[in-house]
């Protein structure tokens, strides 16, 4: 059978093809053309009518979807001459990003991955018009690529001179966007692979940076005209978007079960702890607070379209050599969708987006670690060693979850419904109880008040736990095995499924626990020199830790006893960071990084002084006098009094017009 002869038979089985299965949809195409201009088959119901011509189209598929356009045409009543482009969807030919090899060169190819970026929309010329210089015949010359062909010569004339009519030639819309294969496909320290992708006419526009989608496609090579190396691409013929952050994880009926008898466990919360980073020994609050915050709270879409987000965010500052790294890489590589970054190594845009510019000089967004980490956990290692105009790119993505980026000209709001999992080291190489977390590291307090939890790390000698933990190293170098409560595969998928399919709510008995908690708490610091101990904010926090807690068991209420749990875990961090030695009282602006509300006092009582004793040595207080004057009226220390007159140079409350005196600004 010759070429054109199995063209003609492709046509007549899409022709029966399309009478038989997809009558309506072809015919409610044809009359919304051209407003609708794609139809969309099912790959598995051609398969099933014929096997030949399906194993055709993953072998030829330019031939073959030619072939169905030409059908669409010949069973079209209307005879609208429609081009209609037809869509294939759930193609079986499912190929890794880092399996694409030049043996698939010319194949119908179907591939997973986050979108990393998308370029400008620009037109590109489907039929030419040319003109012919000399006797004005007008010729049109179909196009299949970017470079311009003209027609070899004049069929009036045999002229070789034609001027092109741009206004009357046919242009289609064309976009390309670059493709990185699925996080959940690597393992450490691989490259993810990318590839690029050009979609044409009602294709364009459906990607955003940070999209997961399978994209259908013909893989094809093109020459670059300047390295004269060829390079591959994928020519787009549908897009699914994997709306599920865990749709790359199988979960069999035979998990399905396993997942419910261990969620029936009365002990599964201190599996899922001892599952967790288990090569590390002790913390077990720590651990706790991370199995919380994989399973997360339940994110709200208010009525004003104002959303509350579910996912947790916990920040770890402890002394050098505890094990912080480890656990981050381990929550990292458990997590579903989990990325692990470093403060050093880590940029403002490498964090959120870039603006890059693509080969024609126009400039497009690439998306970056906490875009990627959208519907996931993202780690991030010596937060505080990053740069400040690095860190404050962390705002908006820690609260709203979304990152907004105005850049080279470009405005545009991503998504970033992560988790983030963040390290720090204490500024003076160990932690110190006595002074206050925002003076020990070095990080503001807009950030420090937006992690649900806090938790201080310290490593202090202690004759039992130091005997425990030298036996598990001990016993790990030993025997590399770590014996798993849970396997960390079932584990993920446990997440997984925990996350899809339960979505907990508050139950009366659990919101009661929750508003005694909070108004108790607030009431003890009704009188008017007492801190705030707590604010809405960690009442926040409590609903998405109980929430947690009650998914962690696959339960569609959250109880009493979650919220309990979730007090209890955040009155240990509160503790750890938001005790104010001074006043014996918790004060939420310690756990934030500000001045504790004793210091505040303090800053009152010194700067007061200042001004007095500046009238009395003609506006310029000596510091001696000044640190004597502390001392005698409040029982002030000199180092604290010392402490508290940096505060108030730093914040240019007062300056020193010479040295050692002071004078209010």
């Amino acid at each position: 059978m010759t070429s054109t002869e199995k063209a003609k038979a492709s046509v007549a089985k899409f022709e029966e093809f399309f009478s038989t299965k997809y009558k309506d949809t072809v015919f409610e195409a044809l009359e919304k053309y051209p407003d609708e201009r794609s139809v969309v088959i099912d790959y598995s119901e051609l398969e099933m009518f014929d096997p030949d011509l399906a194993d055709l189209l993953i072998e030829k598929p330019e031939e073959v979807i030619d072939a169905s356009q030409k059908a669409i045409k010949n069973i079209d009543p209307l005879g609208k001459n429609a081009d209609l482009h037809i869509r294939f969807e759930n193609v079986r030919n499912n190929i890794q990003l880092r399996f694409l090899r030049s043996k698939y060169i010319g194949k119908f190819v179907a591939v997973d991955g986050i979108v990393r970026k998308t370029d400008e929309i620009r037109p590109r010329i489907v039929n030419a018009l040319f003109e012919c210089r000399s006797c004005m015949r007008l010729q049109e010359v179909p196009q299949t690529s970017n470079m311009i062909n003209e027609p070899a010569l004049c069929q009036e004339c045999g002229g070789r001179s034609f001027k092109l009519l741009q206004e009357e030639s046919e242009f289609m819309d064309t976009q390309t966007t670059k493709l990185q294969e699925p996080l959940e496909n690597l393992s450490g320290g691989e490259e993810p692979k990318q590839i690029l992708v050009v979609m044409e006419d009602d294709l364009v526009d459906s990607l955003t940076p940070g999209d997961i989608v399978k994209i259908t496609g013909v893989m094809k090579t093109v020459r670059d005209e300047k390295t004269k190396r060829f390079k591959n691409y994928i020519y787009g013929n549908y897009i699914e978007p994997l709306e599920q952050e865990f749709e790359e994880l199988k979960i069999s009926e035979e998990d399905e079960e396993e997942i419910k008898r261990l969620a029936a466990d009365p002990d599964v919360y201190n599996k899922i702890i001892n599952s967790t980073a288990p090569s590390i020994q002790g913390y077990h609050e720590v651990k706790e607070a991370i199995a919380l915050q994989l399973f997360g709270g339940s994110p709200k879409e208010l009525e004003d379209k104002t959303r509350i987000r579910g996912d947790i965010h916990i920040l770890i500052v402890g002394d050098p050599g505890i094990g912080k790294s480890q656990m981050l890489k381990y929550v990292s590589k458990l997590a579903p969708r989990g990325i692990y970054t470093s403060g050093k190594g880590t940029s403002g845009v490498g964090l959120t987006a870039a603006a890059v510019r693509d080969e024609f000089g126009g400039w497009s967004l690439e998306a970056g670690a906490l875009v990627l980490g959208d519907r996931g956990n993202v780690c991030v290692d010596e937060l505080d060693k990053m740069r400040s105009e690095d860190r404050s790119a962390i705002h908006e993505a820690l609260e709203q979850q979304t990152i907004s980026i105005a850049k080279a000209g470009i405005m545009a709001t991503l998504n970033a419904r992560c988790s983030v999992l963040a390290a720090a080291n204490p500024k003076f190489g160990r932690f110190d109880q006595y002074k206050s977390i925002g003076e020990q590291i070095d990080l503001p307090s807009p950030i420090l008040s937006r992690f649900d939890l806090i938790f201080v790390v310290e490593d202090k000698p202690d004759v039992e736990r130091d005997t425990k933990l030298a036996a598990h190293i001990l016993r790990i170098h030993k025997d590399t095995s770590i014996p798993f409560e849970i396997e960390p595969e079932l584990l993920r998928k446990y997440i997984a499924y925990a996350r899809r399919e339960v979505s907990p709510k508050l139950t009366d008995d659990a919101t009661a626990v929750l508003q005694e908690f909070y108004v108790g708490m607030r009431g003890g610091a009704a009188e008017e020199d007492s801190p705030v101990p707590i604010t809405a904010r960690q009442l926040e926090a409590l609903i998405r830790l109980s929430e947690a807690s009650s998914r962690i068991r696959l339960g569609t209420e959250v109880t009493g006893a979650d919220a309990q749990r979730a007090i209890t875990i955040q009155q240990k961090c509160m503790k750890q960071v938001g005790y104010d030695p001074e006043t014996g009282k918790l004060d939420i602006d310690k756990v934030e990084g500000r001045p504790a509300k004793s210091d505040r006092d303090k800053i009152r009582l010194v700067t007061e002084i200042i001004g007095e004793l500046g009238e009395e040595y003609g506006g310029r207080t000596p510091k001696n006098i000044l640190i004597t004057e502390m001392s005698d009226r409040y029982n002030m220390s000199e180092d604290k009094a010392e402490e508290i007159i940096k505060i108030l140079k730093r914040k240019g409350i007062i300056f020193e017009p010479q040295q050692g005196y002071y004078k209010i600004a």
